[in-house]
């Protein structure tokens, strides 16, 4: 009994020894080299094409060797400008890419990207537990390397100006955004403006302290395990090297303690706008943090106005686009 005893005692310190010493390394990590980056170019396996409003919603699959799936939305006109289209890139707080690029509504000759987020669809709905999953981290992680990797696609495309970037986050896109625009701006795409609408800093008090999390009692120990596991995307490690122009948008009871709010205000670069959204139900305030956003972005003239005169054609590729349909699926060994 004695000598099980001292060896259960043995393997227990073991392990607390190597737990503690994965955490210091954790700990001594620098935010962006801690955030992988895509194996090389990524890799298209299908799309499926929607024609909406006046626009052409493309879902786009790709794949790459390090970062996994990488799954977006690119919304473009059904007539498009004779020149590329600026680019804004919106991260939401929608599991799926549509959803977040949705309350634009027909942003004129524009390229809009909707990111779908690689997390579980129980993690969206506030089950911690379920977020827990062995590669949980490694999928958090390759987020800002994802998005790098869609601008790089998007670089060889004629009908897209990645020069001209625009950065959309709200809710847990508005958290995560910091750490995409970082990785942006270390590959070399500049991002021009930045709108970051109901944003914290401090990963583990935001989690612990989030009510929608369940069940109550995992709150505290998921956001000490958020503050080591996923501290290469805390904000407040990244804002103070953020470059461009930037609209905060503050909601008033959004969900975020006081404090996280604030210290996420104070960290933006000084070349910034503060605006706190005035109180309205959920949607509306949504909506109303959208629409400010597309006023900001058109009076620093990052997007044309809708009524700019321009010359159209058709989006490439023609051939697949000639005529309207309600969804056309392409397969994999159709190449852009």
């Amino acid at each position: 009994m004695a000598k099980g005893l001292r060896l259960t005692a043995i393997f227990a310190a073991a392990a607390a020894l190597l737990a503690g010493g994965w955490l210091f390394w954790l700990s001594q990590q620098d935010a962006l080299d801690a955030l992988p980056q895509a194996d090389g170019r990524l890799v298209f396996e299908q799309e499926r094409q929607i024609w909406s409003d006046g626009r052409i919603e493309r879902h786009m699959i790709f794949r790459d060797a390090r970062l996994g799936r990488v799954g977006v939305t690119i919304s473009v006109p059904q007539a498009i400008p004779g020149n590329a289209m600026p680019v804004v890139v919106v991260l939401g707080g929608f599991r799926e890419g549509r959803d977040n690029i949705a309350p634009f509504g027909d942003i004129g000759g524009t390229v809009l990207i909707g990111y779908d987020w690689p997390l579980s669809r129980k993690a969206f709905d506030g089950d911690a537990l379920a977020a827990l999953s062995p590669d949980m981290r490694s999928r958090a992680l390759g987020m800002p390397g994802q998005v790098r990797a869609v601008l790089d696609w998007l670089d060889g495309q004629s009908w897209a100006d990645t020069s001209r970037v625009s950065l959309v986050g709200y809710s847990l896109g508005a958290v995560i955004a910091p750490s995409v625009q970082r990785v942006l701006q270390h590959g070399g795409h500049s991002v021009g403006w930045t709108v970051l609408a109901n944003g914290g800093a401090g990963l583990g008090t935001m989690i612990a302290e989030t009510p929608s999390v369940h069940p109550a009692w995992v709150r505290p120990l998921f956001g000490a395990a958020a503050d080591w596991l996923l501290a290469p995307l805390e904000p407040a490690a990244h804002l103070p090297h953020l470059e461009g122009r930037f609209l905060v948008l503050s909601w008033p009871e959004g969900g975020l303690p006081a404090k996280a709010v604030a210290d996420f205000q104070a960290l933006v670069p000084k070349d910034k706008s503060l605006v706190t959204v005035s109180e309205t139900s959920s949607p509306d305030r949504l909506a109303q943090s959208i629409g400010m956003a597309r006023d900001w972005l058109l009076a620093e003239r990052a997007i044309p106005s809708p009524d700019t005169s321009v010359t159209l054609s058709l989006v490439r590729p023609e051939p697949r686009l000639a005529a309207p349909r309600p969804e056309v699926v392409v397969p994999a060994a159709v190449r852009e």
